[in-house]
Formats: C-alpha cells, structure tokens, sequence
C-alpha cells in the first residue's frame, strides 16, 4: 500500500537538534513492525501548502500532529478539511494523531476546541472499548503518551469510541473500516516528550509538567498503537472491497 502522510506541523524549533522531525519519528515507529516493511510512506507538508495532487494516486492518508488547533486561521487548515472531506468521500482509509485525530472530527461533523480542564502532558492510561475485530488484544488499557491542549468535544455523528481516560473522554475513535484516530502519540518516546515538556513547562504549569515528567517512566504502548494503525491499512486493503 502507498500511505501518504499529511505533515500538519514540525517539531518544536527550540529542540535539541538530535531529535528528529515527525515523519522520521513515524518512520522510527512502523519501520521494525512486521508490516513496516509492506507498507510504503510518502510525506507531504501540508503545513507548508504541499498537499498530494490526487488522492487516488495514495491507497491511505495519516494525519500528524500539529502546534495549530482545528479553529486557527492558517490557510493549510481550510484546505486540509476539504482534503479530509474528499478522503472520507472516496472510502479511503485515513488515521489521525492528535491535531489529526481532531481535525478530522472537526471536519466530518464533530467539534474540536481548546479543553477548558489545560494540558494533557505525559503517559496516560487509556481505557479500551468497543474495539474492531481487527484490532487483536486482549487488554483493557494502554499507556500511550500525550501532549495537548485541545480535545475532541464532540464525535462525528457516525463515529464511535474505542478509548477514554478522566481526562480526555475521546481519546480514541473509529468511523466505520475507514477511519482510525487517536489523541495521544505513539510515534513519541519518553526521551522526546520528557525535552518538550521541559519548554513548555512555563505554559502548561510547573507542577503539571513536574507530575508529567515522572509519568514517563511507566511503560509506554506506541509500538503496540503502531502495530494497530498498520494492521488498520492492511485490514482495508485485503478487504472484498478494497481500492
């Protein structure tokens, strides 16, 4: 399958410059995974007004995160809901990570805002749900890391839940075979988010970032949110129906 990634945002400017931009954060995430290899990535920076000339030349779409919130004025966010729009239209299969995961709900009727309860920073518990059958676990929760301000408030009317925490009641959703999204961010290591919590420790408030900052040492799931994203584009490739 050829994924194209939609590249909504970098990594922030003031990191130290051994860590690497989203795309090889994504790369690092999916390259060891048994399907890593069958499934072939191409980055589009979106942000940057580079957008794919066709979706029908791509067989699935993945929305990184992004510094921006869905309600922004920057001219990529209108045109990417109308790219997202046109994905779901078409039956492609397309995944969101956090600012993905929101504009996407954004985009196909839900609504997405800046969360009046802060920052979600560091590893969360997420409490699985009504998971697809082609998600295989037998776990009740994960450890995923998170690092955010905005939330998704309301899904998409076809949309449903497959995990929450107290914090972040749409910490995951589904909609239909077609789209997968999730808040938090697999492709980080606690090494990277550990780095940017400290330069956003002003914003989000030193005893938040502190509590955020021990939470790193538990055990973090992103290889297993991996294994699921690339199990989701195969899923839809073998299906009867595939594109």
């Amino acid at each position: 399958m050829q994924i194209a990634i939609l590249l909504a945002g970098h990594t922030n400017k003031a990191m130290a410059k051994r860590f690497v931009d989203y795309p090889d954060m994504f790369e690092n995430l999916f390259k060891d995974l048994p399907l890593g290899g069958v499934i072939q990535r191409h980055t589009f920076a979106v942000i940057d007004d580079i957008f794919p000339d066709n979706i029908d030349d791509f067989d699935g779409f993945l929305i990184t995160g992004s510094a921006y919130g869905v309600y922004d004025d920057a001219p990529f966010i209108t045109k990417l809901t109308t790219l997202i729009q046109q994905i779901h239209a078409a039956g492609k299969p397309l995944v969101g990570i956090c600012f993905g995961h929101q504009i996407i709900a954004h985009a196909l009727g839900g609504f997405a805002a800046k969360s009046a309860k802060g920052w979600g920073l560091g590893t969360s518990q997420i409490n699985l749900s009504n998971l697809p059958d082609w998600i295989k676990t037998d776990r009740q929760d994960i450890n995923l890391i998170h690092v955010h301000q905005d939330q998704v408030e309301t899904l998409p009317a076809t949309a449903q839940r497959i995990a929450s925490t107290p914090f972040c009641k749409n910490a995951a959703y589904i909609i239909g075979d077609t789209v997968l999204a999730f808040q938090g961010h697999p492709e980080f290591d606690a090494e990277y988010t550990s780095a940017l919590i400290d330069l956003i420790a002003l914003k989000a408030g030193p005893e938040k970032a502190a509590t955020a900052q021990v939470s790193l040492a538990q055990p973090n799931h992103g290889k297993t949110v991996g294994n699921w994203i690339l199990a989701f584009f195969a899923q839809h490739a073998l299906a009867p129906n595939a594109l």
